[in-house]
């Protein structure tokens, strides 16, 4: 009798006792869980605030709740306990995140990002790796100094790459115009810091047919430009004799 009860239970949609309890506790748990959303985010939004940051320009709260009706599948899916029921509960959605400006190089401009923003253990402290080094928490005014520095630099990156460009560009035409003969591409080469860090600059390269070739590194106008590599395919071939007699018969120009 009691399998033929289930078996009717289930045919007409009624949950059984065990059902109805996780059915509970789950209603139960969502308004637990979306109360203390609401909770964090109004303590996240009250610290951005008292941290200098503007709502619509620094930051967004898009935090949504109340209750829905739904269908939610209970347990796992091949489990022989699992089942599905409509079930009206507390939902909640979205949250404070902050907006920050970040350089898109693909499409060479600068972007608004967006990112969420955490509350720490200590109450008062932020935390969004997004727009910091570390991923550390920081109090809400220094968190606001993060973004601005943020901003700051996604603004140095797009001029500074756009600036090289323009360099490379005039750069490149010159030397086109000057040696039509020669070979005049734009490419990148590298240093390394005191960090033992590598940078990367770009560079122009006039190659000739004979494969001698120098490369320029870029200056911080037209026509700054400067020797970074250079090669000679002629004088690679001679020994160090022929060299040297070259080298004897060199002149210094009075000064």
């Amino acid at each position: 009798m009691k399998n033929q009860a289930t078996q009717l239970e289930l045919e007409l949609g009624i949950l059984t006792d065990s059902q109805q309890e996780r059915v509970n506790s789950f209603i139960k748990s969502q308004k637990s869980n979306t109360e203390s959303i609401v909770s964090t985010q109004a303590k996240i939004e009250d610290l951005l605030i008292n941290g200098g940051f503007e709502i619509g320009i620094d930051y967004i709260n898009d935090l949504k709740y109340g209750l829905v009706t739904e269908n939610k599948k209970f347990g796992y899916e091949y489990s022989p306990d699992a089942f599905e029921a409509n079930v009206t509960y507390m939902k909640s959605s979205g949250g404070c995140k902050i907006l920050f400006d970040k350089y898109n190089s693909t499409l060479n401009k600068v972007e608004l990002g967006m990112s969420i923003v955490e509350v720490t253990v200590e109450h008062d402290k932020l935390e969004c790796p997004a727009i910091t080094s570390q991923y550390r928490a920081y109090k809400p005014s220094s968190l606001f100094q993060k973004l601005k520095e943020n901003n700051e630099k996604a603004q140095l990156n797009f001029n500074k790459i756009n600036r090289e460009k323009s360099l490379s560009d005039y750069t490149l035409n010159k030397y086109k115009t000057l040696f039509p003969k020669a070979e005049v591409t734009v490419g990148t080469d590298y240093d390394r810091n005191y960090r033992n860090d590598y940078r990367e600059f770009p560079i122009v390269m006039v190659k000739f047919e004979s494969g001698s070739y120098i490369n320029f590194r870029l200056g911080y106008e037209n026509d700054k430009e400067y020797i970074h590599k250079k090669f000679d395919a002629v004088a690679s071939k001679l020994t160090a004799i022929e060299l040297l007699n070259i080298f004897d018969k060199q002149n210094i120009s009075a000064s």
